[in-house]
Order: C-alpha cells, then structure tokens, then sequence
C-alpha cells in the first residue's frame, strides 16, 4: 500500500519551556529563524522559549513562539527527510504554520501575521472575561442543547467525536462546565487560556486582523490544505476571508482529519509542533491511521533510521 501522507500542525496551548531547544542547539538555519523572527517581533525569543519565565503561556508570546518553533521543525523536516505531504492541515494557530509550509506566505509574513493576531486576539479578550473548557463524553447533541440555554457561550472546537470544546464569556462558561460535571457525570475540564477564543467574542480581531491582511499578497498554494472554519479545502480567492473568519468560529479538526482521510486517502498522519495533542486527536478518531510525532531532533532521527 503506497503512502498517502498528511501533515498536522501544532496549535496553542502544546507549548513548553525548552520546546525546540535541540533543534536550536543543532542547526544554523534554525537560529537564523529565531533571529529574523526576534527582529520583526521587537524581543528576544530565546528568553521567552528556552527560560523558565511566566510570558510563554500569555497569548501574545504564546502564538509567535509556537509558531517559529513549528516552523523550524518543519524545515528540519522538509530537509532531514524530504517527506512530502498528499495535504495539510493545523490546529488554530497551527494553520499558519501550515500555510507557511504550504508556500503561501514567507516566514517573515507568517512572523507578522501572527504577531497582528496575537494582539488583536488578546485586546478582544481584554474587552470581555472569557473562558474555554474542554468537555469529554458528553454527546454533541446534548452539548449543543445545554449551550444554546446560555447566552454568549459556544462549542469553538471538534476535537474528537468525543472531546468538544465551549467557548464564552467565563461566568457562563463555568456554569455550563458545573452543570456537566454534577448533572451529567461527564468531565469539563476549564482551560488555561486568557480568552474566549473562537467564538463571537473575537469578532473585532478578526475585523481588525483582516483589515491588516490587505498589505500582504500571499502567493498561490503547493498543495491542498483543509481550512479550520470550514473543514473543507482551501479556496485561495477565498483566503483572507477564511483567516478572518478563523479567528471567530469554531475549528472543525475531527471533520477535518476524516475529510483527509476520506477524500485523500491518508493512511499516515505526521503532526509537526511541540506537543502530541492532534496526534491523540487522530487517534480519537480513526484507532487505524498510523501516527507520527515530530517535536523534537530525537523524533526526526527515529523516524530516518527507521526508513
């Protein structure tokens, strides 16, 4: 059976002090990343990432240093192994690491991108005290219900057919998260995020980051890619209106890996980032599908011996 292959990108919330570190420590190119990044970003990212420091879980530095981390590993990737991909996919912030490695924007461009969302997502989030919380076990149906009770809350991720994730103002959030564990006997587990993200709540980021997106002309795209808002494949005339609307809908991911799976015929799924989230994602739905991880230089190196 050939091999189909499907690239995954990491998203927030997989970031760790250290993460990338190894790949830093080994290749020039990756540190001339991380410089060119520090240049466009105005600070140092080798203090955020690679220090022990409080700033890596705050969306503003979360997003750029997941991103140049994921970035780097797929270069040592693409240059290690040369594997290419049938299509790609990311997590949230993982898509702009997909649409970077999808040739879509330079890594300056992407650098900048995710600065601008960064801060337009955390000044949202600052207007209004929201909150996510994952819930496992509870069926959609029943959490679609359960929510649509509440005003300003949402389902903002499909994970898995059983891990979906609310989002909304905080208050209400953690009343719906309350009423699942002690009515339904299921887990919510409240997220260590600073916002409401992927819901209404991020309407103004996304107006304000799409109003930025007229001074950047992306180029056309190497190959498919299945976009968060839509689960569907990239329509490049379409492309700033999908990362506007990224920012303030939910992501499809579980309708996404199936879409690859299904249309593409993808029997090997290899997620680049820090973290194994989409990894246990894929496995949460298709138990089939052969996963990979790379997150670190040992994980690269594995996977060309074992070839």
């Amino acid at each position: 059976m050939s091999k189909n292959i499907g690239f995954l990108f990491s998203g927030q919330g997989s970031q760790y002090i250290g993460m990338g570190k190894d790949l830093y420590d080994n290749y020039d190119y990756v540190r001339d990343m991380f410089a060119e990044a520090n240049n466009i970003l105005g600070y140092k990212l080798e203090d955020i990432i690679f220090e022990e420091n409080e700033l890596l879980n705050q969306t503003l530095y979360t997003q750029t240093s997941v991103l140049v981390v994921t970035c780097c590993l797929y270069e040592v990737v693409k240059r290690e192994l040369g594997i290419n991909a049938s299509v790609l996919a990311g997590f949230s912030l993982g898509e702009y690491s997909a649409l970077y490695a999808n040739g879509i924007f330079s890594f300056s461009e992407i650098v900048q991108l995710v600065k601008y969302r960064a801060n337009f997502m955390d000044q949202a989030s600052s207007t209004t005290l929201g909150a996510m919380a994952a819930v496992i076990g509870l069926e959609k149906e029943k959490l679609e219900e359960l929510v649509n009770s509440f005003e300003n809350v949402w389902i903002a991720n499909y994970n898995t057919p059983s891990q979906l994730v609310i989002s909304g103002v905080k208050e209400n959030v953690l009343k719906i998260a309350d009423i699942i564990t002690k009515d339904f006997g299921k887990r919510a587990i409240v997220l260590n995020v600073s916002g409401g993200f992927h819901s209404p709540l991020m309407l103004s980021a996304a107006n304000n980051f799409r109003n930025i997106l007229e001074e950047f002309n992306p180029k056309k795209p190497n190959m498919p890619m299945i976009m968060n808002y839509n689960a569907d494949l990239l329509d490049y005339e379409n492309l700033k209106e999908a990362m506007k609307k990224q920012i303030y809908s939910p992501v499809f991911f579980s309708d996404t890996i199936t879409k690859m799976i299904n249309e593409f015929k993808i029997n090997q799924f290899i997620e680049i980032g820090p973290g194994r989230v989409l990894s246990g994602f894929v496995k949460k739905t298709d138990r089939s599908i052969l996963v990979f991880n790379f997150e670190k230089l040992q994980d690269i190196n594995s996977y060309k011996e074992s070839k």
